[in-house]
């Protein structure tokens, strides 16, 4: 989790381009994978059957699998997928075209005229700084309801709103907006007062049906427009790093349904930055998700949230802190450096009537700790009183989050994770507990990986109880070559 850090920032630049996020493959490619000895055989120890086959090769990732076997041997699976956009923006200008930034100050001013059938919230153009140069804008939106009017007709009136902007970050979406909303109509927003030489607007190649844009007053040629849009509804427009999917499988892995965003952050709330690393679970007629997310822009001083759902793909509600809702409120509050990683990767088992929550607390160390709350309360969340470090994996090298199940054929809780997390030797390393609370870690499997491995899950039932004599499955992302470009592998469990 922590390294993405240096890899997410950059690569959003390439994904917000792209107009649909890709989705899962089915290939079935046997590729060869490392073989490593297996250290001391333990009896609760498992291997894995081969080296099993790809279920996403998509170019970017699905990681942190959450895994759900049902009654009828059918598989739901949650991963963490990369984020998206907030907004449903209309824009006036061709997304696939090539683009360059243009000073306003060149033109003195630029505008572009459209229509909105709709009442809308607010018009937006994306502006650029030249990488933080000082800058600033005056932005104006006019009517345009007479078409025997120009240009510079509409410009004498007054406008219907107006915004300055100074020192704007680059790229910075600036505009207006109205909360009771523009009624349906044609208008013209103009940009203008630049301030410096670096106060521009991205002009995109393409053609953009029913705009005209404008500088200095006049067309610009045929097929170029000002990257501006519009949205009907109130949004930010800004990204968000992670969501959840969802898919299931009649067919042991081998082909799934098609993908869902089953799980997003909430726009203008304390998770809107992300929805990732879920950790699923059934009971009581509830699918639960813990997922991790922060209000630290860093991708630091993490916490962890919980949503539920009466189906697996969704629509979820939120714990806001005292009940379900859509404003979600953090469930275990990171309280360390600001610095680190923090609390979050959840893992949920139910054994009789208690929840056991697991989850990473990477602060001075790495670890996973444990809470634990009355499975027939329907408010949990609130009750979930901490019962200290399940497992210490700061000796371990990168070691990463623990996927936690109960055995039922030993009655024991065990878990698993990745050690030398993306490396060409990576492993997994078991754990394994009498009580859910104390784990001692108890053995380790090398054989059948693919290399650079790392986020594994493993299956169980929707209480996180592995059964005697049904196929359990081994999922985790892997890839060395390209930061964030991993593939998706599952894999059969051999007991």
């Amino acid at each position: 989790m922590n390294n993405k850090l240096r890899y997410i920032k950059t690569y959003w630049v390439f994904l917000i381009t792209i107009s649909t996020l890709l989705l899962f493959s089915c290939s079935k490619q046997e590729n060869k994978a490392p073989e490593y000895d297996i250290p001391v055989e333990y009896k609760e120890l498992f291997t894995l059957k081969n080296s099993g086959w790809d279920i996403y090769t998509g170019g970017t990732y699905r990681y942190g699998p959450s895994i759900i076997i049902n009654d009828d041997e059918s598989i739901d699976a949650w991963f963490a997928a990369v984020g998206d956009a907030y907004g449903d923006w209309h824009e006036l200008y061709d997304k696939t075209g090539s683009n360059s930034a243009v000073p306003v100050s060149k033109h003195g001013s630029v505008g572009q005229k459209f229509k909105a059938d709709v009442p809308f919230w607010g018009v937006k153009v994306i502006s650029p700084n030249w990488s933080g140069k000082p800058c600033g804008l005056t932005f104006k939106l006019f009517k345009w309801d007479d078409n025997t009017m120009s240009y510079s007709d509409v410009v004498k009136q007054n406008p219907i709103a107006t915004a300055k902007f100074v020192n704007y970050a680059d790229g910075e979406k600036i505009g207006v907006t109205n909360e009771n909303k523009f009624p349906p109509g044609t208008y013209l927003w103009e940009l203008s007062e630049s301030l410096t030489e670096h106060s521009g607007v991205w002009l995109r190649d393409g053609n953009a049906l029913g705009v005209t844009s404008y500088q200095g007053g006049i067309i610009v040629r045929e097929n170029r427009h000002w990257q501006a849009m519009w949205a009907e509804e109130k949004t930010s427009g800004d990204i968000f790093w992670d969501q959840a999917s969802y898919q299931h499988s009649t067919d042991h892995g081998k082909t799934w349904t098609k993908e869902v965003m089953s799980l997003q952050p909430t726009e203008f709330s304390s998770d809107h930055y992300s929805v990732c690393d879920p950790g699923a679970a059934y009971w009581n007629g509830y699918y639960y998700i813990g997922y991790t997310s922060t209000e630290n822009i860093e991708m630091t001083q993490n916490n962890v949230y919980i949503a539920r759902s009466n189906h697996p793909e969704g629509p979820w509600e939120k714990w806001d802190g005292e009940k379900w809702s859509n404003n979600p409120k953090p469930v275990i509050l990171y309280d360390g450096d600001p610095k680190k990683f923090g609390a979050g990767e959840p893992s949920i088992v139910v054994v009789e009537n208690t929840v056991y929550f697991y989850y990473s607390w990477n602060d001075k160390g790495t670890t996973t700790r444990v809470s634990t709350a009355l499975a027939d309360d329907p408010n949990w969340p609130s009750r979930l009183t901490y019962k200290g470090v399940a497992m210490d994996k700061s000796s371990i090298t990168g070691a990463d989050h623990s996927d936690v199940k109960y055995r039922e054929d030993i009655k024991k809780f065990q878990a698993i994770h990745t050690a030398e997390r993306m490396t060409e030797k990576g492993y997994l390393v078991i754990w394994q507990s009498e009580n859910g609370i104390d784990f001692k870690k108890i053995g380790e499997v090398k054989k059948n990986l693919m290399p650079g491995l790392h986020n594994c899950g493993w299956s169980g039932d929707g209480k996180g109880h592995i059964k005697e004599g049904l196929q359990q499955y081994l999922s985790y992302a892997y890839g060395i070559d390209t930061w964030g470009e991993w593939k998706t592998r599952w894999v059969q469990i051999s007991w």
